[in-house]
């Protein structure tokens, strides 16, 4: 009898344990790698703090919300939104209006004009990257 309520329970922690979402905080921003050169200037015409949510195909896992930067550049002549993660747990991002260097990480599309989802790295005054994807164009 006290293997099955042993047992039982053991199941039933499981099971509940398997539908719990996890929390998980944000990193800080990586310090910039000695040697790696940062190409491109980025002018920073603005910036928004919003709150961006994301949800599961299925209720049962909930959704999750956070705040996220969205900046407004301007790169290579070209009227952008970057869009990146704004704090972690201890640590969060101050990116000001201005000129900044930075590089191409990623590019996801063969075509220059349209670089929708292309994932840039800025280099900020205290050596630490701001990672962000492009995730919006003006004109």
């Amino acid at each position: 009898m006290k293997k099955f309520f042993v047992i039982s329970f053991l199941l039933l922690c499981t099971a509940s344990s398997i539908y719990c979402q996890k929390t998980r905080f944000g990193q800080e921003p990586s310090y910039a790698k000695p040697g790696v050169d940062y190409p491109i200037k980025v002018h920073i015409t603005g910036m928004h703090i919003r709150s961006y949510c994301t949800s599961h195909w299925d209720d049962r896992y909930g959704s999750s919300c956070g705040d996220v930067l969205y900046a407004d550049v301007i790169l290579d002549g070209k009227k952008l939104e970057l869009r990146g993660d704004w704090a972690s747990s201890n640590y969060q991002l101050r990116l000001l209006p201005g000129n900044y260097d930075a590089r191409l990480l990623k590019a996801n599309h063969q075509a220059d004009d349209f670089p929708i989802n292309d994932i840039y790295e800025v280099l900020m005054p205290d050596k630490r990257v701001f990672r962000g994807t492009i995730t919006g164009i003006s004109e």
